[in-house]
């Protein structure tokens, strides 16, 4: 049992090491809904790997993560900040929006909308694949 946690205690350190380089590129704002002067976590996104990758990582507040976290019985105005994400021009930031669309896509008219707007290149479209929850 002492190998499991020291491992996830290992793990949970290397993702820290994140944090100053996502803040520089968040700007210290949430990268999904825009929100300032919040708590910003680290949330790694798709299936975790055995390694850490910056790459798939966000800083996101404790709100979106909560909101990710039960999405599914989101409330319609919760699900807004990806009016925000979808827009950024972080290429994880944007496949998770859309994979966050993706799983809720027919719930309500608007988030159908705003996948109707989106433009994947063939690099986005790989990461949304990779990423993956479904």
């Amino acid at each position: 049992m002492a190998r499991g946690y020291d491992e996830a205690k290992d793990r949970k350190n290397k993702v820290s090491l994140f944090g100053k380089t996502l803040v520089r590129r968040s700007k210290s704002t949430c990268e999904l809904c825009g929100e300032t002067g919040k708590k910003l976590n680290i949330f790694e996104v798709g299936k975790i790997e055995e390694e850490p990758d910056y790459d798939r990582c966000i800083h996101i507040c404790d709100t979106c993560m909560d909101t990710i976290e039960r999405l599914q019985k989101a409330d319609e105005n919760d699900l807004r900040f990806l009016n925000h994400a979808i827009w950024s021009e972080v290429n994880i930031v944007k496949a998770t929006a859309i994979d966050l669309i993706k799983q809720i896509q027919g719930k309500y008219s608007w988030i159908d909308d705003l996948m109707d707007m989106v433009y994947m290149d063939e690099e986005l479209a790989e990461l949304v694949e990779k990423i993956s929850r479904k």
